[in-house]
């Protein structure tokens, strides 16, 4: 199951891609700006006014200037002199520095000052990265008005990355991103659960807060983490395609669509193949205008969240074959695979946004042209939205040729899941995010950091275990910290009760992330499995997390004399006919909420997934389960997309989600 956009985050997307043109830039989403020429010494853009720099850490200074430059800075008293190297880039060090400030940072080349910070504060820095649950902004938050009118806290500072993504590690962060205090006019556009995090944490440690928000809503933990890393898990191929693709992109398009080709040969042996189809049957003229698939009136794609072919003909003289430049198929949502003349032209992504691609000369003929774009859409509106004016091939002297009228529409197959993805694309696509907005970061010094995500990934939990711990390791390498603290937040629930135990996507990812953290012994877990809502993916409540994301901080972090996370499952032993789960990290005792017994613990069968509720009881720092039957194996307690649950502690943290084997 993929993450839901929010309308906004979708309308946000789509009027950054519309800027977007031609294939590479649609194919990558949006990549992140380069630097303007070099004609000064400046300082790299992660450094603006505001800034909080990480205390008691040697602290790394980096920018640009002229080749060979000579450059100063200084912060406080403290200066340091370099040289810029032949691409113009400098670099220095600094001696760790108390907490404190403000102070000034500056810049200078030997004529004189060239840049000038102000307010520039030492404290702790915090990474908040993830998906739409760590986007999301104070502003849509539980009661934000008033949020936002009490934020009135000069030691807390936050810098928003902008979205981007690269099919290449880059040095600079993409344009707009600045260092801002938390105050009723910037605190709305915070993101809420770093804020909360923040809010919380900050009186107990006594020093400025710095947090770094890197976030993408939608996005799969596998476009987070280094191509050199991810090829490890057993993506080899798709990160060579994907390098591939940073080198010619043509050739990787071509690769890439023919794979594309052999799954659906493979899927669906029986099925015409549409791209290569010239057999009018089976087409049927699209409704004009062109608008969202689920609007059109026919009953079988009123719900429709898949597949859907689309085909365009056209003719062309020998002479407009020879000028054809770039093919413009309008705003699409969401995944296109396009061919034209049945060879792959590109694979792009974006929730309703332009689609311009540049077309080898060598694919255009004299005659009948034929494009063939089959889309996907894995949730609310899908399809080609035109407006049919802006469709059209575009020659070489500006002049256009429409293509906006009499396209074809064919219905996938019964059961066609989801198509294959191509490496480069932002969300779904594979360390192209993390390429544009965690690599340009990683000199910067941190003391932790906080991951929100997994929606994404719960439609194929099994590897995320692996590729969380992947994650891990590969942002300690890259920003030379063994031991970064990683403080990572368990799913909600979200969807229908369990009525039934059965098999969960969402409880797979949560196990996931349990297993990982456990494995971990720098990462914390913050439960929320309390938090969510069952109708609403992105549930408001982020005060919460916030709490509980800084108390894991003060437990494992600042070693501060709290419990991390509420009751941890250490065992479960069978002792006659019950089975006893002892549990660690308790506040106090065990306790249960709205009812004498705990509920939502499952037994389940040796060798099978069948599992059923049990009854249960606390006894002091564990849990009595019947379990008459010889052939359990393991315990549930938990379990599904959005259980009820009621076994706390007496501070008010809940056990989360879990499956133990039985001793």
């Amino acid at each position: 199951m993929v993450a839901l956009p929010t309308e906004s985050e979708k309308r946000g997307f789509s009027m950054i891609m519309t800027r977007c043109h031609l294939s590479i830039c649609a194919a990558m989403c949006f990549s992140a700006t380069a630097p303007a020429a070099i004609a000064k010494p400046a300082l790299h853009s992660i450094f603006t006014d505001h800034a909080v720099l990480q205390r008691d850490q040697r602290i790394d200074i980096w920018g640009t200037a002229e080749p060979s430059e000579a450059v100063i800075v200084t912060i406080a008293d403290h200066s340091v002199r370099t040289t810029a190297d032949a691409r113009g880039k400098w670099r220095v060090s600094m001696p760790p520095m108390k907490a404190g400030g403000p102070y000034k940072m500056s810049v200078a080349s030997d004529s004189g000052t060239v840049q000038q910070l102000d307010d520039i504060s030492f404290g702790d820095v915090f990474l908040c990265s993830g998906q739409s649950n760590m986007e999301m902004q104070v502003k849509a938050s539980m009661n934000a008005d008033a949020e936002i009118r009490r934020a009135d806290y000069p030691e807390i500072r936050l810098y928003t990355v902008p979205r981007a993504s690269s099919p290449a590690p880059v040095a600079e962060l993409p344009q707009g991103g600045a260092w801002k205090t938390a105050n009723p006019e910037n605190a709305g556009d915070f993101s809420a659960a770093c804020y909360y995090f923040a809010r919380e944490l900050q009186p107990h440690i006594g020093v400025p807060v710095g947090l770094i928000s890197a976030s993408w809503g939608g996005s799969a933990i596998e476009s987070w983490i280094g191509a050199d890393a991810l090829a490890k898990t057993g993506k080899g191929p798709e990160v060579a395609l994907l390098r591939s693709y940073a080198m010619d992109e043509k050739l990787a398009q071509t690769a890439f669509g023919q794979s594309w080709e052999r799954w659906w040969k493979s899927s669906f042996p029986q099925e015409p193949n549409p791209w290569l189809d010239k057999n009018p049957s089976g087409w049927t003229a699209a409704p004009t205008p062109m608008r969202d698939w689920k609007k059109w009136g026919d009953s079988e794609l009123a719900q429709h969240n898949g597949m859907l072919w689309y085909r365009k003909s056209f003719t062309l003289t020998p002479e407009q074959a020879k000028s054809g430049t770039v093919l413009h198929l309008g705003q699409i949502d969401e995944i296109d695979m396009t061919w034209l003349n049945g060879k792959p032209l590109a694979q792009s992504f974006g929730w309703g946004t332009n689609r311009d691609y540049v077309v080898p000369a060598a694919m255009l003929k004299a005659g009948q042209n034929d494009i063939v774009t089959n889309i996907y859409s894995g949730w609310d509106m899908g399809g080609m939205f035109g407006p049919a004016e802006v469709i059209s091939l575009e020659l070489k002297d500006g002049s256009k040729i429409g293509l906006g009228d009499g396209w074809l529409f064919r219905k996938a197959p019964k059961g066609a899941g989801d198509p294959p993805r191509a490496p480069w694309l932002a969300i779904g696509g594979l360390t192209t995010i993390g390429n544009a907005m965690i690599e340009p970061l990683t000199p910067y010094r941190l003391r932790g950091v906080l991951w929100y995500q997994g929606e994404s990934n719960a439609g194929n939990a099994k590897p995320y275990r692996e590729l969380l711990a992947t994650l891990m390791a590969d942002w300690r390498a890259k920003f030379q910290n063994a031991e970064l603290p990683f403080l990572v937040v368990q799913l909600p629930n979200f969807g229908q009760p369990v009525t039934a135990p059965g098999n969960s996507g969402w409880s797979d990812l949560r196990e996931a992330q349990r297993l990982a953290v456990r494995d971990d012994k720098y990462s914390g877990l913050a439960i929320t499995i309390d938090v969510g809502e069952n109708d609403d993916i992105h549930p408001p409540n982020k005060q919460i997390v916030g709490q509980r994301l800084a108390r894991l901080a003060r437990h494992h972090i600042y070693k501060q004399p709290v419990t991390a996370n509420g009751p941890v499952p250490t065992s479960a032993i069978r002792q006659g006919n019950q089975i006893l789960v002892q549990f660690a990290g308790i506040d106090g005792q065990l306790v249960t909420h709205s009812a004498l017994a705990p509920i939502a613990f499952e037994i389940c069968t040796t060798g099978s997934s069948v599992c059923r509720f049990a009854e249960a009881a606390v006894q002091g720092e564990s849990v009595a389960i019947e379990a008459p039957d010889s052939n359990i194996d393991r315990v549930r307690y938990c379990w599904g997309d959005a259980p009820l649950c009621n076994l706390y502690d007496s501070a008010g943290l809940p056990a989360g989600p879990f499956e133990i084997g039985i001793q």
